[in-house]
């Protein structure tokens, strides 16, 4: 049965999964509707347009994601680095099987599909990559002198998002978790011996 008092936020939640797993292209309407539990009056209520939807997605995982992520400043900001990497492989160890970063996931499946989607992603990458930077920059005083806490913000960034597309690419635990030790590893080289 259908249930009408859903709120926006839960039909997000109720159909994340399905389009994790499954593309955003590769879901129709009628997946949607099944997985929501609203009907396409009340669907259509809170989405304009499937694109609508997707925007909407983007938005609910990045606020989720950077809530967890960096929702509680730690005394020491590169510990909570680390901690984010250990983080971000406890979420895909726990998928089964490993579907990626469902963020970047949508970087190679809509970008060209609507140029709103593309300076979107930008936004919400820009903004990861800042958070990052900006724990860099209060833990300057642990990084070697000649790294540049932004670049190194870029770079860890770009091996997280690698290791995450890897890991949905082969499903397998070990190679996340080398994949990941390999960002921990990009850290570590950044810091005072």
């Amino acid at each position: 049965m259908v249930n009408l008092k859903r709120t926006r936020d839960d039909v997000l939640l109720a159909v994340l999964d399905l389009i994790h797993r499954q593309g955003f292209h590769s879901t129709g309407l009628k997946e949607l509707l099944s997985s929501s539990g609203v009907s396409s009056g009340s669907f259509y209520n809170y989405f304009a347009s499937k694109d609508e939807l997707g925007h909407a997605l983007i938005d609910f995982k990045w606020s989720k994601l950077k809530l967890l992520l960096f929702g509680v400043r730690q005394l020491d900001a590169i510990a909570q680095l680390f901690q984010m990497i250990d983080q971000l492989e406890a979420i895909h160890q726990a998928e089964d099987p490993c579907a990626g970063c469902f963020l970047g996931n949508l970087i190679v499946e809509l970008v060209e599909h609507n140029p709103s989607f593309r300076q979107h992603l930008i936004q919400v990458f820009d903004e990861w990559q800042q958070e990052i930077a900006t724990l860099l920059q209060a833990g300057r005083a642990q990084l070697k002198p000649e790294i540049d806490p932004d670049r190194l913000a870029q770079q860890l960034l770009s091996a997280i998002e690698g290791a995450l597309l890897l890991g949905r690419l082969y499903d397998n635990p070990q190679r996340l978790r080398h994949c990941l030790d390999g960002c921990r590893s990009l850290l570590k080289s950044s810091l005072h011996d």
